[in-house]
């Protein structure tokens, strides 16, 4: 069993062998998006220059981390878990396989929505980039917590320049929407593990809601800072004792 709370630098797709059947009480996790930079914009050559200077820094930002996931770790998140309950964050592209595989699974599921009230202006002939999507799974059996604020499937707020900017993961996901899923699916002390942990949101809300933590980061960068901010310490190296509350 890899050591609890605490983040492993390594593959996921290889440390993951090392964690026990039925060992883990949930998963919750952002996995590297599968990302269609120019889809929906028609020609790229007609593009406006807001819309193209947004493509590259979106390309800039994301490199490393839009290539998708081999769908066959899901094996194992199924292998892992007492029993299916389990948060995956994910680009539209990848809902579709997502849902497939865990419906023959049997499982009851969820889509949960982040809202955003000030997205990247995309107007070439798209959608406003402003939900991002977080399936939610679980196997009969797996009790959810009382509480109507935990209950809401939607978040809304801005983009979360702050935490972007102090913790410089392009994808970090808002820690409060993430404490309310945990509160809501887990127990106290249940083990929850995240193999795609980026910059350290789900350690740090298990951490902060009386869970244990099982994490998998591959990248350096992100293992540095995702160790640092458990302890503490943003990316520049300031010590914070900001927490967020529900």
């Amino acid at each position: 069993m890899l050591e609890i709370n605490k983040i492993h630098l390594g593959d996921s797709y290889e440390l993951i062998k090392q964690i026990p059947d039925k060992s883990i009480d949930c998963i919750y996790t952002d996995i590297p998006y599968l990302y269609n930079i120019s889809e929906g914009g028609g020609n790229p050559e007609g593009k406006s220059a807001l819309s193209k200077r947004i493509t590259k820094v979106m390309c800039n930002d994301l490199q490393g981390i839009t290539d998708g996931i081999d769908y066959k770790i899901l094996y194992d998140f199924i292998r892992v878990m007492k029993k299916i309950n389990c948060f995956i964050w994910c680009s539209r592209l990848q809902v579709l396989d997502i849902l497939s595989f865990f419906n023959q699974a049997g499982c009851n599921f969820d889509m949960l929505v982040w809202c955003k009230d000030n997205p990247t202006p995309q107007t070439n002939n798209v959608w406003l980039p402003d939900l991002e999507y977080c399936l939610y799974f679980r196997e009969k059996g797996v009790r959810l917590n009382d509480g109507y604020k935990l209950k809401s499937k939607w978040y809304a707020s801005p983009i979360n320049k702050r935490d972007k900017d102090t913790y410089e993961h392009p994808s970090i996901k808002p820690l409060q929407f993430v404490k309310r899923h945990i509160l809501h699916a887990t127990q106290p002390n249940d083990i929850i593990f995240d193999p795609f942990a980026g910059s350290g949101t789900t350690a740090v809300a298990a951490m902060e809601t009386g869970r244990q933590f099982v994490a998998i980061e591959k990248e350096k960068r992100w293992y540095d800072i995702a160790v640092d901010r458990i302890n503490g310490i943003t990316a520049s190296g300031q010590y914070t004792m900001f927490r967020e509350a529900l």
